[in-house]
């Protein structure tokens, strides 16, 4: 069950944090917006990896 969390993570989380860190670069926090773009999506990964590899 872990990797099926884990796949959905890659497909829609990852992708809405960098979304979400692109939004807020837009308004004008250039730093914070691209902080939360790469680390928030690198987390996600990183997340779901774990997952992934921890389910078999």
């Amino acid at each position: 069950m872990g990797y099926l969390i884990g796949i959905l993570l890659i497909i829609v989380g990852a992708p809405l944090v960098g979304l979400i860190g692109t939004w807020i670069e837009d308004a004008g926090h250039v730093r914070a917006g691209k902080s939360i773009s790469v680390g928030g999506y690198l987390a996600v990964l990183g997340v779901a990896a774990w997952l992934i590899v921890s389910s078999f």
